[in-house]
């Protein structure tokens, strides 16, 4: 089960028990991603960006997984839409509304192709960002194909087109898929990004399997055993 395979588990609760709320209840579902060190840290500005703002703020969170982020923008009092091209993730994210008592809304949809029906104040994702070969077909939840940002790409292109005008992105992934290459590519759809917050992470079985081919591509350094998990924060450029 996919849930065997989360790395970083004491700096996860770390970050989780710094939040003012309790940590959510989250159930194990096969194939679902489980919160992890990436998930804590966008959480950890979820609520950063919610806590002190209007009541009511709109947050969508892409390729949702369990939900959990949707979790604590629920808790923050936002109005909260969790996206997820998987039935499995979608009834997770509904389970784990349910038993922590807060209103999520689940959409299986294709990120590339769904939008909401209004602008959002806050859009959020954990998408798959671990670099595979092409014929690797069986880590939905993670592979994310040669340079890890197929999915990534697709976000920060749609990014703009979802949000409202003051609206902000937060994305986490690894730097092995390229920090530089996503905040250029949020420039170039009229967004600022940087990075907010990272945390360094030794590799988890998949990306440790994948280590010499990582290498012969130039994504890592030969013998290197960790990867930079960062949160990038982006808004219109003007809004700067």
């Amino acid at each position: 089960m996919i849930v065997d395979w989360a790395v970083g588990e004491e700096t996860t609760s770390r970050i989780l028990a710094e939040l003012p709320y309790p940590r959510p209840d989250v159930v194990d579902v096969r194939g679902v991603y489980p919160p992890s060190v990436d998930s804590a840290l966008l959480c950890r500005h979820v609520v950063g960006e919610l806590v002190g703002a209007p009541p009511n703020q709109s947050v969508v969170e892409l390729c949702a997984g369990s939900g959990i982020a949707s979790i604590y923008a629920a808790l923050a009092g936002a109005v909260v839409c969790a996206v997820d091209d998987r039935r499995d993730a979608v009834r997770a994210i509904a389970m784990n509304a349910a038993a922590n008592d807060v209103v999520v809304d689940s959409v299986q949809a294709d990120v590339r192709t769904w939008s909401p029906p209004e602008p959002v104040d806050l859009l959020v994702a954990n998408p798959p960002y671990v670099p595979a070969p092409h014929d690797t077909f069986d880590g939905h939840a993670w592979d994310a194909g040669p340079d890890g940002r197929a999915v990534l790409d697709v976000i920060v292109d749609r990014a703009a087109g979802i949000l409202g005008a003051e609206g902000v992105l937060l994305l986490v992934f690894s730097d092995i898929a390229g920090v530089a290459e996503v905040v250029d590519r949020l420039t170039m759809n009229g967004l600022s990004g940087s990075v907010v917050d990272e945390a360094r992470l030794e590799f988890g079985p998949v990306t440790r399997e994948r280590a010499g081919w990582l290498a012969e591509r130039g994504l890592i350094e030969p013998g290197q055993t960790d990867e930079r998990i960062v949160v990038v924060r982006a808004v219109r450029s003007a809004a700067l």
